[in-house]
């Protein structure tokens, strides 16, 4: 055993074994700063991406309350409006955008550890892409419908329907109710254009819309008026 031990002292004080350790120390020294550089220049773009995105994300923001106001008025209703234009483009935008940004979600996930902090960043992170996904991917969707309905619109002629109105609401958000192919439907309006028939009764009268059938089960209110019975 003394023997044992004495080799192993020989064996430490040896030049070449001071050389190998000394080569060891050196090579983690270097592989610790070099992953410390690494992940400051990760969290530098990072940082620069974050203000990409933002700028990206106020644009899309800003585009989508412009075409608020200007977008096609139509009236109608098709499931495959909500599965087509809708869900689909902003699961496909969510998928890409989760490749895209593969990386920094594993990076987060890795260096952050417990089920709450787990489940509060997969809600965050989910969410932001549901919003992401559906400003871009959504509305390129909306956009793109919206044309291609207006090219079917130009092909069909204009239809004259009465309907029987349901509702004159006066009150936050001023609007005309009334059921167009068995289910209801708004025309927005202001409180002055409402205001004499606020207290009418709606079996008075009717709504009489002039309107041109769309894709699938959607048509342009081109024109209303309201008519005493």
């Amino acid at each position: 055993m003394t023997v044992a031990l004495s080799q192993i002292n020989f064996a430490e004080k040896s030049p070449l074994f001071q050389a190998v350790t000394a080569n060891f120390t050196e090579i983690a020294r270097e592989m610790t700063k070099a992953n410390f550089i690494g992940k400051r220049i990760f969290i530098q773009n990072e940082k620069k991406l974050e203000k990409k995105h933002t700028r990206i994300l106020l644009g899309l923001m800003t585009f989508g309350i412009i075409y608020y106001f200007i977008e096609p008025k139509t009236i109608g209703h098709d499931n495959r409006y909500l599965i087509y234009i809708v869900v689909l483009p902003t699961i496909a935008g969510m998928l890409i955008l989760g490749f895209y940004r593969l990386r920094f979600l594993i990076n987060r996930f890795s260096t952050n550890r417990g089920i709450v902090l787990w489940t509060f960043m997969t809600f965050y992170y989910l969410t932001q892409g549901i919003v992401f996904s559906y400003l871009s991917f959504g509305q390129i969707a909306k956009v793109s419908w919206d044309y291609f309905n207006n090219q079917t619109l130009k092909q069909n002629t204009e239809e004259i329907i009465n309907c029987r109105i349901t509702r004159f609401w006066t009150g936050k958000n001023p609007s005309i109710d009334f059921m167009f192919n068995n289910r209801n439907e708004s025309i927005k309006l202001n409180y002055s254009t409402l205001k004499k028939y606020e207290n009418k009764n709606v079996n008075d009268y009717n709504l009489k819309i002039i309107v041109t059938k769309g894709l699938w089960n959607y048509y342009n209110l081109n024109e209303w008026n309201i008519e005493h019975k």
